[in-house]
Protein backbone atom coordinates (compact mmCIF):
# COMPACT_ATOMS: atom_id res chain seq x y z
CA UNK A 1 0.00 0.00 0.00
CA UNK A 2 2.93 2.46 0.41
CA UNK A 3 4.30 2.07 -2.66
CA UNK A 4 0.72 2.58 -4.38
CA UNK A 5 0.14 5.82 -2.20
CA UNK A 6 4.35 6.71 -3.10
CA UNK A 7 3.50 5.93 -7.06
CA UNK A 8 0.77 8.47 -6.78
CA UNK A 9 2.36 10.73 -4.91
CA UNK A 10 5.05 10.58 -7.67
CA UNK A 11 2.13 10.85 -10.86
CA UNK A 12 0.89 13.88 -9.65
CA UNK A 13 4.17 15.68 -9.41
CA UNK A 14 4.64 14.58 -12.81
CA UNK A 15 1.26 15.75 -13.87
CA UNK A 16 1.99 19.03 -11.54
CA UNK A 17 5.29 19.76 -13.30
CA UNK A 18 3.32 18.82 -16.83
CA UNK A 19 1.12 21.44 -16.26
CA UNK A 20 3.26 23.84 -15.49
CA UNK A 21 5.67 23.15 -18.26
CA UNK A 22 2.19 23.68 -20.41
CA UNK A 23 1.73 26.97 -18.97
CA UNK A 24 5.22 27.89 -19.69
CA UNK A 25 4.97 27.34 -23.20
CA UNK A 26 1.72 28.19 -23.58
CA UNK A 27 3.20 31.95 -22.54
CA UNK A 28 6.28 31.13 -24.65
CA UNK A 29 4.40 30.50 -27.81
CA UNK A 30 2.49 33.95 -27.00
CA UNK A 31 5.50 35.70 -27.14
CA UNK A 32 7.06 34.21 -29.74
CA UNK A 33 3.78 34.97 -32.07
CA UNK A 34 4.09 38.84 -30.78
CA UNK A 35 7.85 38.71 -31.57
CA UNK A 36 7.58 37.19 -34.68
CA UNK A 37 4.44 39.51 -35.77
CA UNK A 38 6.60 42.44 -34.50
CA UNK A 39 9.70 41.55 -37.03
CA UNK A 40 7.54 41.07 -39.96
CA UNK A 41 5.92 44.59 -38.93
CA UNK A 42 9.88 45.35 -38.71
CA UNK A 43 10.50 43.90 -42.39
CA UNK A 44 7.87 45.80 -43.99
CA UNK A 45 8.58 49.29 -42.33
CA UNK A 46 12.33 48.88 -43.74
CA UNK A 47 10.87 48.06 -47.17
CA UNK A 48 8.94 51.68 -47.16
CA UNK A 49 12.27 53.24 -45.44
CA UNK A 50 14.42 51.85 -48.19
CA UNK A 51 12.22 53.22 -50.87
CA UNK A 52 12.01 56.40 -49.65
CA UNK A 53 15.63 56.59 -49.36
CA UNK A 54 15.88 55.34 -53.34
CA UNK A 55 13.26 57.62 -54.30
CA UNK A 56 15.14 60.58 -53.10
CA UNK A 57 18.21 59.42 -54.17
CA UNK A 58 16.49 59.35 -57.65
CA UNK A 59 14.73 63.03 -57.50
CA UNK A 60 18.16 64.47 -56.63
CA UNK A 61 20.26 62.86 -59.67
CA UNK A 62 16.92 63.72 -62.27
CA UNK A 63 16.78 67.06 -60.60
CA UNK A 64 20.66 67.54 -61.37
CA UNK A 65 20.18 66.30 -65.06
CA UNK A 66 17.15 69.01 -65.53
CA UNK A 67 20.01 71.63 -64.44
CA UNK A 68 21.87 70.56 -66.89
CA UNK A 69 19.17 69.91 -69.77
CA UNK A 70 18.23 73.84 -68.57
CA UNK A 71 21.56 75.40 -68.79
CA UNK A 72 22.73 73.68 -72.30
CA UNK A 73 18.91 74.52 -73.71
CA UNK A 74 19.93 78.19 -72.52
CA UNK A 75 23.14 78.46 -74.16
CA UNK A 76 21.96 76.92 -77.38
CA UNK A 77 18.87 79.43 -77.36
CA UNK A 78 21.73 82.28 -76.88
CA UNK A 79 23.87 80.91 -80.08
CA UNK A 80 20.72 80.13 -82.07
CA UNK A 81 19.43 84.14 -81.47
CA UNK A 82 23.29 85.53 -81.88
CA UNK A 83 23.61 84.00 -84.72
CA UNK A 84 20.29 84.76 -86.80
CA UNK A 85 20.80 88.43 -85.18
CA UNK A 86 24.36 88.41 -86.93
CA UNK A 87 23.03 86.72 -90.41
CA UNK A 88 20.61 89.23 -90.45
CA UNK A 89 23.36 92.11 -89.82
CA UNK A 90 25.59 90.01 -92.68
CA UNK A 91 22.48 89.99 -95.15
CA UNK A 92 21.56 93.66 -94.57
CA UNK A 93 25.27 95.13 -94.90
CA UNK A 94 25.76 93.44 -98.38
CA UNK A 95 22.77 94.15 -99.72
CA UNK A 96 22.54 97.79 -98.07
CA UNK A 97 18.36 96.25 -97.20
CA UNK A 98 17.49 97.78 -93.42
CA UNK A 99 14.53 94.95 -93.98
CA UNK A 100 16.88 92.23 -94.00
CA UNK A 101 18.43 93.61 -90.25
CA UNK A 102 14.77 93.76 -89.13
CA UNK A 103 13.82 90.47 -89.83
CA UNK A 104 17.39 88.92 -88.50
CA UNK A 105 16.53 90.87 -85.70
CA UNK A 106 13.30 89.13 -85.30
CA UNK A 107 14.22 85.51 -85.90
CA UNK A 108 16.77 86.28 -82.86
CA UNK A 109 13.99 88.02 -80.58
CA UNK A 110 11.91 84.36 -81.58
CA UNK A 111 14.70 81.83 -80.76
CA UNK A 112 15.23 83.67 -77.36
CA UNK A 113 11.47 83.99 -76.26
CA UNK A 114 11.15 79.88 -77.07
CA UNK A 115 10.28 78.31 -73.38
CA UNK A 116 10.73 74.67 -72.94
CA UNK A 117 9.66 73.14 -69.12
CA UNK A 118 12.63 72.24 -67.00
CA UNK A 119 12.35 71.17 -63.34
CA UNK A 120 9.21 69.53 -62.75
CA UNK A 121 9.90 66.45 -61.10
CA UNK A 122 6.87 63.80 -59.62
CA UNK A 123 6.30 60.78 -58.05
CA UNK A 124 4.16 58.09 -60.01
CA UNK A 125 2.58 55.34 -58.15
CA UNK A 126 0.61 52.69 -60.96
CA UNK A 127 -1.77 49.45 -60.44
CA UNK A 128 1.02 47.90 -58.12
CA UNK A 129 0.69 50.67 -55.02
CA UNK A 130 3.74 51.25 -52.78
CA UNK A 131 6.59 49.96 -52.25
CA UNK A 132 6.58 47.96 -55.84
CA UNK A 133 5.21 50.16 -58.50
CA UNK A 134 6.76 53.65 -57.33
CA UNK A 135 8.75 55.99 -60.11
CA UNK A 136 10.19 58.33 -60.25
CA UNK A 137 9.92 60.79 -63.49
CA UNK A 138 10.51 64.09 -64.70
CA UNK A 139 7.29 65.36 -65.98
CA UNK A 140 9.55 68.18 -68.13
CA UNK A 141 11.13 65.74 -70.46
CA UNK A 142 8.45 64.22 -71.24
CA UNK A 143 6.63 67.26 -72.18
CA UNK A 144 9.71 68.21 -74.23
CA UNK A 145 10.22 64.71 -75.46
CA UNK A 146 6.60 64.74 -76.82
CA UNK A 147 6.33 68.05 -77.67
CA UNK A 148 3.52 68.93 -75.35
CA UNK A 149 2.83 71.09 -71.78
CA UNK A 150 3.43 69.74 -68.63
CA UNK A 151 -0.57 69.88 -68.23
CA UNK A 152 -0.94 67.51 -71.18
CA UNK A 153 1.26 65.09 -69.58
CA UNK A 154 -0.11 65.08 -66.41
CA UNK A 155 -3.26 64.52 -67.88
CA UNK A 156 -2.43 61.20 -69.66
CA UNK A 157 -0.87 60.00 -66.71
CA UNK A 158 -3.63 60.00 -64.50
CA UNK A 159 -6.30 58.84 -67.71
CA UNK A 160 -4.25 55.95 -67.04
CA UNK A 161 -4.97 55.96 -63.32
CA UNK A 162 -1.66 56.88 -61.99
CA UNK A 163 -1.21 59.01 -59.31
CA UNK A 164 1.27 61.64 -59.26
CA UNK A 165 2.93 63.05 -56.02
CA UNK A 166 5.73 65.75 -55.41
CA UNK A 167 8.59 64.49 -53.62
CA UNK A 168 7.96 66.04 -50.72
CA UNK A 169 4.38 64.62 -50.51
CA UNK A 170 5.72 61.09 -51.39
CA UNK A 171 8.13 61.13 -48.81
CA UNK A 172 5.14 62.51 -46.49
CA UNK A 173 3.10 59.96 -46.97
CA UNK A 174 6.04 57.32 -46.85
CA UNK A 175 6.36 58.05 -43.25
CA UNK A 176 2.61 58.07 -42.73
CA UNK A 177 2.67 54.40 -44.27
CA UNK A 178 5.77 53.13 -42.09
CA UNK A 179 3.43 54.38 -38.86
CA UNK A 180 0.80 52.52 -40.00
CA UNK A 181 2.90 49.14 -40.86
CA UNK A 182 5.11 49.58 -37.38
CA UNK A 183 1.08 49.86 -35.68
CA UNK A 184 -0.04 47.28 -37.22
CA UNK A 185 -2.85 48.84 -38.57
CA UNK A 186 -1.64 48.61 -42.39
CA UNK A 187 0.13 45.48 -44.22
CA UNK A 188 1.92 45.58 -47.59
CA UNK A 189 1.59 45.49 -50.65
CA UNK A 190 -0.78 48.91 -50.22
CA UNK A 191 -3.08 49.06 -53.83
CA UNK A 192 -3.05 52.49 -55.70
CA UNK A 193 -6.22 51.78 -55.04
CA UNK A 194 -6.58 52.30 -51.33
CA UNK A 195 -3.87 54.94 -51.44
CA UNK A 196 -6.62 56.97 -53.67
CA UNK A 197 -9.58 56.09 -50.89
CA UNK A 198 -7.30 56.73 -47.81
CA UNK A 199 -5.38 59.51 -48.64
CA UNK A 200 -6.26 61.81 -50.80
CA UNK A 201 -5.43 65.19 -49.89
CA UNK A 202 -4.49 67.61 -52.67
CA UNK A 203 -1.17 68.11 -51.34
CA UNK A 204 -0.48 64.78 -50.71
CA UNK A 205 -1.88 62.76 -53.76
CA UNK A 206 -2.90 64.71 -57.63
CA UNK A 207 -5.90 63.18 -58.59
Amino acid sequence: MEAMKECHQLIESLLQQARKQRSALELLTGVFANEAQRLFRHDQAMRLRRLKTSVIREVSNIQEQEIVASNAFTRTSLLMGAADFALGGLAAAMTRSCQLFSIGAQLAQIELSKIKPFGTVLVTVGHGGLPDDAEVISLSRLARESNSSESSVEAALKARDYLLMTPDAFSNLVDELEGRVLHGSLTLPIASKQLRAEWHPTDVISQ
